[in-house]
């Protein structure tokens, strides 16, 4: 009777915990495969049942991201100003039943947004290897029958360029590193963090849009505690953003990308990178730090991922008097075993670039709205298919309360539209950008 009295208490305060409204984040790497306690399994589970949705206390991060962050409108005009359009989405996460008419309709509401900027780019959240299959709740290595529904769609387009850097491209290791690059070489598409040869690992794509020379770097954090094998340790750019120690945070090979970078001329430099906590809506205050080095040392664009859930996002002005863009996390734009509304919901993002010359005739480069597009991944199944749809949250349920036709939604999926609607509106949407 004792016992069962205090599994109950025990029972109880777990879940009070995990709806408390100002629960706080832990100080973690939230590496699910290096943390191996009872007690760190137990916390991580009660975020994954309910999400963090403040920082850790004594930070200014609340204040920081809650402040206007609003691009300079006193900025000298530019003369011959052109607008180069980037469109990012989050983590690309497969799913078998994506195969066939089920993965037909996915990009139906959002797919002419999606494909319509001049450079389009996703994370592709695990490995393309047919020859070694691996369907695990914590490792992906599939066929290319997977990949394909993900990466495009014949009416609106497919992505540029996929970032191959992150905890799940040494699935099936180097094999599944190499076979993943091979795949995209065939499909057309650039890639970039993952690396067959040591001289790849100094190489990245430099897109030229409309004039505009953009280039794209790649880096995670972990692989899942899947080692690189000996004589392949340039299989994928490893830099420990989560580190707790400054002295376990390496970041020579982003310095030396960028340095490549400007030395090849680009006027953009683009980062993804794969960091930061599963299931809190704030960064950590050391990862905000990192990336403000980073920006400092002539990073322009972050586009952040592997929290599973939407992070908030970031202007930061440069000692050297350049606005920068931070995105820490977009989330999952498709989703592989997560129950709760907010991890099947991601962001579209558009960055809207623009270049030109001052007085001076010397080439200037700003980047100016950051427009958010939050996205819902649903599943329905009929006559034995599983369809998946990505649905805009914002103008969907506008559509809905407007009275207009939305026959391609059930009501499971307005109310999840309408919760997602309204827990974003809550806690996510932020000054510095604008909402579609």
């Amino acid at each position: 009777m004792i016992i069962g009295t205090g599994f109950l208490i025990v029972f109880v305060l777990l879940i009070a915990y995990v709806y408390y409204p100002n629960k706080r984040p832990f100080l973690t790497e939230s590496d699910w495969t290096t943390h191996k306690t009872p007690w760190w399994q137990l916390y991580y589970s009660s975020k994954y049942l309910c999400p963090v949705r403040k920082p850790a206390r004594g930070s200014e991060l609340q204040k920081l991201f809650a402040s206007d962050m609003s691009p300079d409108l006193n900025r000298p005009e530019m003369n011959n100003e052109k607008e180069v359009i980037i469109k990012a989405v989050g983590d690309l996460m497969c799913r078998k039943d994506l195969v066939g008419k089920g993965g037909e309709t996915l990009w139906d509401q959002i797919g002419e947004h999606v494909f319509s900027g001049d450079l389009c780019m996703a994370n592709m959240e695990f490995a393309v290897n047919p020859a070694w299959r691996i369907e695990k709740l914590l490792r992906y290595s599939v066929p290319e029958s997977y990949a394909a529904p993900l990466l495009g769609d014949k009416r609106f387009g497919r992505f540029d360029c996929v970032f191959l850097a992150n905890n799940h491209i040494n699935d099936s290791l180097s094999a599944g590193i190499v076979s993943t690059c091979d795949f995209l070489d065939k499909m057309n598409i650039r890639f970039v963090g993952a690396n067959r040869t040591e001289e790849e690992s100094e190489k990245f794509p430099i897109f030229d849009c409309n004039g505009l020379k953009i280039a794209v770097l790649s880096y995670t954090f972990s692989t899942n505690g899947i080692l690189l094998e000996p004589g392949f340790e340039h299989g994928t750019n490893l830099v420990r953003f989560n580190a707790l120690k400054d002295d376990d945070y390496d970041p020579s090979m982003i310095y030396n990308h960028v340095a490549i970078a400007k030395k090849q001329g680009a006027d953009i430099i683009i980062a993804s990178n794969h960091w930061g906590v599963e299931f809190e809506y704030y960064p950590p205050e050391r990862i905000v730090r990192r990336a403000h080095d980073l920006c400092e040392c002539g990073i322009d664009l972050i586009i952040g991922h592997h929290p599973h859930i939407i992070n908030m996002s970031e202007r930061y002005r440069t000692s050297d008097n350049r606005e920068a863009v931070i995105l820490y996390s977009l989330g999952n734009i498709t989703s592989w075993g997560l129950k709760f509304t907010m991890q099947k919901v991601s962001e579209v993002a558009e960055i809207r670039i623009k270049t030109g010359f001052d007085n001076d005739n010397k080439k200037v480069t700003r980047i100016g709205d950051v427009i958010l597009m939050p996205v819902l991944h649903t599943m329905n199944k009929k006559n034995g298919v599983k369809y998946h749809q990505l649905i805009p949250v914002l103008s969907t349920v506008k559509k809905i309360r407007g009275g207009d036709k939305t026959e391609y939604l059930s009501a499971k999926d307005k109310r999840m539209l309408f919760s997602a609607h309204k827990e974003y509106n809550k806690h996510l949407i932020q000054k510095a950008f604008k909402y579609i």
